[in-house]
């Protein structure tokens, strides 16, 4: 029953395709509204002012006269894929299943590249239990249509099982144009399915890369879902750390938004931030009637005591008064923990952190008091105490 109401919903958003293309033309819109103007039309023109009026029928409930215009417009132009199917949609929308199946059986033998067709046929062999089959058809589908109304509503019918997700699987490893947005439109998708495309792309091999990955490992930190952010980034993104991550803040990425398991500068008019030129280092500067977030990473952490450690330096070697580090369940936190200076060396500070279970993720910020000095911070390190 599911798939069944699935379908319906999905061929609905064909159905709606349809009727964008099938209205372009003003003589067969013309006949689309006024039928009797159709016999002024020829017949290739005359199909498509049926098909618009059939997707019409079709998109109001109304599927008699849904099924009534697609046959006329099969008689207009027989051999066109598109009115076969939108005849079968009619049938299949009425629950008059055999001639449903008929008609888009008709509609396959002038070819594959139908929507309708093929989201007929893909739905038919997901009941059947053939889902590399079914992902076949919904490639050629999304090839054809990355953006295609119900995209993620039909991906969910294969996200959910094992068997689906292998299907997917193989049909993304040949990386389909539709890989962009199956991993960058995602913030309609649940959490649950965005786990399921952690999952699948997670296994990719070769990998895929941080950049490929980041708008997904992105969308599962937004939904709380951070070890499986976590575990897609460290499978996909060669140059992830298993901890800490770019302790001397060399590696900040400039051609793509950094993801939450890399450092994050904080967008401030009250704070000046630049990565030093030797490559080693974080240079800041804050104003202010008080101190500012510097930067932010998060970190999943298991619970325990923890020493977080870093230097912070004026003029290469004297300590910096005024900063500081949180360690709070998400990076807005402003309780910083109590600073020590390191006995013996000049510059390094370090604090100590009691985590518990209470959130998955804990978010390293540094923070800033206002000066007129400009502050280097480097050599972070995150142990257990």
């Amino acid at each position: 029953m599911a798939r069944r109401s699935a379908l319906r919903l999905a061929l609905l958003g064909g159905v709606l395709g349809y009727a964008a293309l099938a209205l372009g033309n003003g003589l067969d819109r013309a006949a689309a509204r006024n039928p009797a103007l159709a016999g002024y039309v020829p017949g290739p023109l005359k199909a498509e002012a049926w098909r618009a009026e059939s997707a019409r029928a079709l998109e109001a409930g109304n599927n008699s006269r849904a099924i009534e215009t697609a046959r006329l417009a099969v008689l207009a132009d027989p051999v066109d894929p598109r009115s076969a199917a939108l005849l079968g949609a009619g049938h299949l929308a009425a629950r008059e299943q055999v001639r449903a199946d008929g008609a888009f059986r008709i509609a396959a033998r002038f070819g594959w590249r139908d929507p309708l067709t093929q989201l007929y046929f893909m739905n038919a062999a997901l009941g059947a239990g053939q889902p590399r089959l079914a992902a076949l058809r919904l490639d050629a589908i999304l090839r054809q249509a990355p953006n295609f109304p119900v995209r993620d509503m039909l991906l969910a019918q294969f996200e959910g099982t094992a068997q689906g997700r292998a299907a997917l699987a193989e049909r993304l490893a040949l990386r389909p144009a539709w890989t962009f947005v199956f991993l960058n439109h995602t913030s309609q998708v649940p959490v649950g399915e965005l786990r399921a495309r952690a999952e699948i792309v997670g296994a990719m091999q070769p990998v895929w890369g941080c950049d490929a990955v980041a708008p997904l490992v992105t969308a599962l930190v937004l939904k709380q879902a951070v070890p499986d952010a976590r575990r897609l980034w460290q499978a996909q993104c060669p140059a992830a750390a298993p901890g800490l991550a770019d302790s001397h803040f060399a590696a900040i990425p400039k051609s793509r938004t950094p993801v939450a398991f890399e450092w994050n500068l904080f967008g401030s008019g009250n704070v000046a931030t630049r990565v030093s030129g030797s490559g080693s280092g974080l240079l800041a500067q804050a104003s202010g009637p008080s101190a500012e977030p510097i930067a932010w990473q998060a970190l999943v952490l298991s619970p325990g005591r923890y020493r977080i450690g870093w230097s912070a330096t004026t003029d290469g070697a004297t300590a910096a008064p005024g900063t500081g580090v949180s360690l709070g369940c998400n990076f807005s936190e402003t309780r910083q923990l109590e600073a020590t200076p390191v006995a013996g060396r000049p510059g390094r500070f370090e604090a100590l952190a009691e985590i518990d279970g209470s959130c998955a993720a804990r978010y390293l910020v540094l923070w800033l008091r206002p000066g007129t000095a400009e502050v280097r911070f480097d050599d972070l390190a995150v142990t257990p105490a």
